[in-house]
């Protein structure tokens, strides 16, 4: 819990920094394309979208600030095997009795992609099917991984196929809302 809580404390001052800049941007953008009708939910839902990539890049890409365990360059900081992921953290578990790899390398991964798989399709409704949902969360994620590997990160195959499944997750979670209000959903959208 403690490595959580210390992942979010380094997400908020981007968060922090970034609020303005999107909510101004937000203004303007609505200005040129001459939106007459202000939807309050949709615009939160883009800022609170906006902010969350913000501190998912804090995270992942945005290495110069980065205070982490530094990986050095080199092949080995690369895992081509899918899969493995499995056999590090029953290692991990049973050997070490060690969870956080399982937590934050395992459950960090699918669960920081769910918000892509919901928020997409409920704020943009040309976005509303699963294999859109899908190959944003897969996109979004290769972007992520092959950025690190110009970087002082690792860079794991396995974080691509549960990437995808988070955001996979996360649209599971869309669809049943949609279908079960779907005049909840319709309110987010333009």
């Amino acid at each position: 819990m403690t490595a959580i809580l210390g992942y979010i404390s380094e997400m908020l001052p981007y968060m922090i920094i970034a609020m303005p800049g999107i909510i101004i941007y937000r203004y303007i953008y609505n200005k040129i394309r001459k939106f007459d009708k202000f939807n309050l939910p949709h615009e939160v839902g883009v800022v609170i979208f906006c902010l969350f990539m913000i501190a998912l890049f804090s995270q992942t890409i945005m290495t110069r600030f980065y205070t982490g365990p530094v990986v050095t360059r080199s092949f080995s900081n690369i895992n081509l095997v899918p899969f493995r992921v499995f056999l590090d953290n029953y290692y991990a578990i049973t050997e070490l009795n060690y969870w956080q790899p399982f937590i934050i390398n395992f459950l960090g991964n699918i669960c920081i992609f769910m918000p892509i798989g919901f928020l997409v399709p409920l704020l943009w409704g040309k976005f509303n099917r699963f294999w859109k949902a899908a190959l944003i969360g897969l996109a979004t994620s290769l972007f992520i991984e092959v950025t690190q590997l110009s970087q002082v990160r690792s860079s794991d195959i396995d974080d691509l196929w549960l990437n995808t499944l988070g955001g996979i997750l996360g649209y599971g979670f869309y669809y049943i809302l949609n279908k079960k209000h779907p005049r909840l959903t319709k309110k987010f959208k333009r």
